[in-house]
């Protein structure tokens, strides 16, 4: 639902939050805890604490519809195949990070969609968080080259996303409801920083109407935007340096992919080509498919990582806690 007024600024679109008796705190809690939790079909996670509070989402400027980037260019089949074949590879080269090759083993899920869109890649999901202060980041700022940007002055509104918690333990299958995946800490420290979560909008749906979803439009404030800028020291914060991190980046931009990610695309996808036909319109766009991908963990890669993680640096911001619950005799195999 779209909230009729436009607010002076993103405070005070906090304030009348706060007015309709939530209570929302402005402070970003860089090392906030984690609880492993199982989010259903026995899929433990780790999930960023605290559970039940609303989720957001902050944007520089609002749009109507409002859906996931990978409707927003409009691909045709051989592009949606591409897309799917980047999020595939992006899932391939994931799973051999040595760590959560060690956290798969101990059980820990993995949603690599919604890791994929935290990274950027064309997907059908949206990124939200239940940290307000990430999100108002996102509202006050713009990216240039890279950077991110304090807005001093729009003649365009931002708009702070408010997701119902009850919204928030999914999926649901009715066509209007939103299926919420949290990202959790997943061995990266950039979802981890940002507390990300996901939505799913299959189907070209619009976030802006679905249920439990209310927008708060903004005037743009440079003191405020500023205030928030500095928080996350520019968004160094919210974007720590990681290797995973720059073998996204290669992915999205190499035209080079793997027989194993082309298989399971074709195998996955409903497209009703041959794979003679499709390897034929890749190459048309200067697609190549080869035995193995060109992006890989190195050795060094693999020393650096085991390293960091043997010295504790890569979970220095896990503060990871599990819960006990009872399981009655008749649910115990």
């Amino acid at each position: 639902m779209i909230h009729d007024e436009i607010f002076e600024n993103i405070n005070s679109v906090i304030d009348y939050l706060n007015n309709q008796g939530w209570t929302l705190s402005k402070t970003y809690f860089g090392n906030a805890p984690y609880q492993v939790i199982d989010y259903g079909n026995n899929r433990l996670i780790y999930y960023p604490q605290p559970i039940g509070t609303p989720l957001f989402r902050g944007q520089n400027e609002f749009h109507e519809p409002c859906i996931a980037s990978f409707y927003r260019f409009q691909p045709d089949k051989i592009e949606e195949f591409i897309q799917n074949l980047k999020i595939e590879e992006f899932r391939i080269v994931t799973s051999k990070h040595p760590v959560i090759k060690d956290e798969i083993e101990n059980g820990i899920f993995f949603d690599y969609v919604a890791l994929a869109q935290h990274y950027e890649f064309k997907t059908k999901m949206l990124d939200i968080t239940n940290s307000l202060p990430v999100a108002a980041f996102f509202a006050v700022t713009r990216k240039e080259s890279n950077c991110y940007i304090p807005i001093e002055k729009s003649d365009k509104q931002g708009v702070l996303y408010f997701i119902n918690p009850s919204e928030q333990f999914m999926p649901f299958s009715e066509e209007n409801e939103p299926e919420i995946y949290p990202v959790g800490w997943q061995i990266f420290k950039r979802p981890g920083e940002q507390r990300a979560f996901g939505v799913n909008l299959t189907k070209n749906k619009n976030f802006n109407s679905m249920s439990g979803v209310f927008a708060f439009r903004f005037w743009q404030d440079k003191k405020i935007s500023e205030q928030i800028y500095n928080i996350f020291h520019g968004g160094k914060d919210l974007f720590p340096k990681d290797i995973f991190a720059e073998k996204a980046a290669q992915i999205k931009e190499s035209n080079i992919f793997s027989q194993a990610a082309f298989d399971i695309v074709h195998q996955n996808f409903n497209i009703d080509l041959t794979k003679e036909v499709i390897l034929d319109e890749l190459e048309k766009r200067n697609i190549k498919v080869q035995i193995n991908s060109n992006i890989e963990y190195t050795n060094e890669d693999i020393e650096i990582i085991k390293n960091l993680f043997q010295s504790g640096k890569l979970t220095q911001n896990l503060n990871a806690t599990t819960r006990l619950c009872y399981i009655p005799n008749h649910k115990k195999k």
